[in-house]
Parts: structure tokens; C-alpha cells; sequence
């Protein structure tokens, strides 16, 4: 039986502080906010970045969804871009994507995840880009190094699923999904 995982966007988390980590600010765009950018530090924090009865997934139930939406274990398993349409699958929001593959491939939003091209911050440096063209998302699943953890990426360029390791400073966005009981 598969287990179906409802994502939400926390943009009430902004509220939370932690003392090793920062929040962007909030964006708008087209009139929709956007959820803060989070930092891998923070995903994994003993004081909880999730909500009670929330968590912030995994690399394997990442997996697990995307191979739901259609992609093969192989593919899963690998990195960098992955799959045939699941990216878009994944999006939501059509008028925040710049025009491209993603937003017009006629699966764009049909998996109810709505993710939003919310872009970065470069942890290096704190520069942000990707607005509108990019989203990423990090899992709760570090890396066994102590600076990289999995995330994953969608752009407007193409319809898969970027998958790999980033620097823990990055900030990117963070989904949280219901526990299961």
C-alpha cells in the first residue's frame, strides 16, 4: 500500500528563531507569498522546525513520492536531473514559473504538490537568486560529510527532478509532511 504524504507550505514559521541559522525574508510575487528559505542546519535542528505531528521528509520518501508520480527506482536512486515529467508534476503556481517546459507541459500541477519556484540563498556569500525560473527544497537527510545534506530542484527549463547534495548554508525551502500514525 502506498503511503500518501500531504506537503504544506510553514510560512507562519518565519515566528521561529534558531541561533545557527537565518530566515529570508518573506516574498511576494504575482501577489502570492512565498515561503521563507531555510538553511540545512535548520531542517535538522533538535528544536523542530516542523509543527507537532509534521516532519520535514526524507530523501527516501522524496524518493518514494517520485517514483509514485511515475519514476523508476533507478532513476531515484541517481543524481543530478531524473525522471521524464515528474518535475512538472511537482510544480504548482503557473503564473509565478517563467515561461518554459516546466509550466507548459500539460502534467504541470497535477500531483497537488504546488511547489514554487522560491529560488535561493547562496550561503557563501548571501546573494539570492532563482525567483520565478527556480525552486528547491531540502530533505531532512544529511550527508555523512558534516556540510552537505540532499535536496531537490525544479526549473523552468526542463519537466524532471534535480537531485544532489548542497552546502548546509544554502537556503532553500523546506516542505514539512503529516506523520503517519
Amino acid at each position: 500500500m502506498k503511503q500518501v504524504f500531504i506537503f504544506l507550505i510553514f510560512i507562519a514559521l518565519s515566528q521561529i528563531a534558531f541561533s545557527d541559522s537565518y530566515l529570508s525574508q518573506t516574498k511576494t510575487m504575482n501577489g502570492v507569498l512565498l515561503n521563507d528559505l531555510y538553511d540545512a542546519i535548520a531542517v535538522n535542528d533538535a528544536s523542530g522546525l516542523a509543527p507537532e505531528g509534521w516532519h520535514v521528509p526524507t530523501d527516501a520518501e522524496i524518493m518514494e513520492l517520485e517514483m509514485y508520480l511515475g519514476m523508476s527506482q533507478q532513476q531515484a536512486n541517481s543524481t543530478g536531473l531524473r525522471g521524464m515529467y515528474e518535475g512538472c508534476k511537482l510544480a504548482g503556481g503557473y503564473d509565478l514559473w517563467q515561461n518554459g517546459v516546466l509550466r507548459n507541459d500539460p502534467e504541470f500541477g497535477s500531483s497537488g504538490f504546488s511547489f514554487f519556484p522560491g529560488g535561493y540563498r547562496y550561503g557563501l556569500n548571501g546573494n539570492f537568486g532563482g525567483l520565478g525560473g527556480d525552486g528547491y527544497f531540502w530533505t531532512a537527510t544529511e550527508h555523512s560529510s558534516s556540510y552537505l545534506a540532499w535536496y531537490r530542484y525544479l526549473s523552468y527549463i526542463n519537466a524532471q527532478v534535480y537531485r544532489d547534495l548542497n552546502y548546509k548554508r544554502t537556503g532553500i525551502s523546506v516542505r514539512c509532511v503529516k506523520d503517519v500514525e
